[in-house]
């Protein structure tokens, strides 16, 4: 198994408020080869997340130069028929074509066009245009399948749930958006005959040509919290001890209270053991901060409620030895 860092991300054609935001919400898809690829790709998420200057527009997105502005650490496929490919294709976008088709030259040592298996007379033009850029450029197809549920069940399901969300997209029955095993993959390319057989069939090879493409490495997974105090063991200890008097856990009787503090004992080793003092820490912070604005944040929810030193430090309203909640799992 090898951990492939990815976004399918929005795109779109310029990003300028001045001139007045669109909403195209173009696809292409973004691969990490290396860690640097990885922090590439976290910036460039969180760019595309900023609500000020005009990136965030109905949703998360990248200009199409900053695609293009990428470093050779990020692998990158055409994407659905969402691909602005498509797009300017549809729209007789000549300029935006011809800018893009001049990236995908230069860059085909990481690039992918993305071939798709869908029986869409949409779908099945875009294969054929694909394969016949690919036999013109030598950059090379990659096999897509658009999945949006593991089987025939989860897909009734995504069905129920996107009439109830109000979401439709139109003549979907043209996609099969189930996972598929590679003979599954071949039929379906096969049953969609837009392009030759050994095209779809190296289509499907070099989705393992990527991933050999993408480099081994290590994750930093430690904790980053912000360090609110100098000493933070010190004041999570006072936080506690605070919360044992507002909570009148130090009034229950005596074999009560004994469970109380064997369970603050145990939690508060657990949260110096895996460095996670200063992020109760910072939730502590945040809750206060909240009463003070008249926030109300909620009685509690998820697995935060099965920790007893969260409900002294009133992160939560929810006494986990009087529930018979489980610590372990938060």
């Amino acid at each position: 198994m090898k951990y492939i860092h990815a976004n399918e991300i929005y795109v779109t054609e310029y990003i300028d408020k001045e001139k007045g935001l669109i909403r195209d919400n173009m696809h292409y898809m973004l691969i990490a080869k290396n860690e640097k690829g990885v922090n590439e790709l976290n910036k460039l998420t969180s760019l595309s997340n900023n609500r000020n200057d005009g990136h965030y527009y109905f949703n998360p997105r990248l200009s199409l130069d900053e695609v293009m502005s990428t470093s050779d650490n990020i692998i990158m496929t055409t994407a659905c028929l969402a691909s602005p490919v498509w797009r300017a294709l549809q729209k007789n976008n000549a300029a935006m074509l011809n800018k893009l088709l001049e990236f995908l030259t230069r860059n085909k040592h990481r690039v992918f066009l993305e071939i798709q298996y869908h029986l869409h007379p949409e779908q099945i033009k875009f294969n054929q245009w694909l394969y016949d850029f690919s036999k013109s450029t030598g950059i090379p197809l990659i096999a897509g399948t658009d999945t949006h549920s593991l089987n025939e069940d989860h897909a009734a399901a995504r069905k129920i749930m996107m009439k109830a969300k109000g979401a439709t997209y139109g003549d979907e029955d043209s996609f099969d958006l189930t996972f598929k095993s590679y003979e599954e993959l071949v039929d379906k390319f096969e049953e969609q005959s837009a392009i030759p057989r050994h095209a779809y069939l190296e289509a499907i090879h070099n989705t393992n040509e990527m991933a050999d493409m993408v480099e081994e490495f290590t994750l930093d997974s430690s904790p980053k919290y912000p360090k609110l105090y100098e000493d933070s063991e010190k004041v999570f200890k006072e936080k506690i001890n605070e919360g044992i008097i507002a909570r009148g856990t130090n009034k229950l009787p005596s074999e009560h209270k004994k469970r109380y503090y064997e369970r603050v004992r145990e939690e508060f080793d657990t949260y110096k053991k895996l460095g996670t003092i200063d992020y109760m820490l910072l939730q502590k912070n945040i809750i206060d901060y909240c009463y003070t604005k008249e926030i109300y944040p909620g009685y509690g929810r998820g697995s935060v409620n099965g920790s007893l030193i969260a409900y002294l430090l009133k992160i939560t309203e929810m006494d986990s030895i009087k529930h018979k909640l489980n610590f372990s799992g938060f």
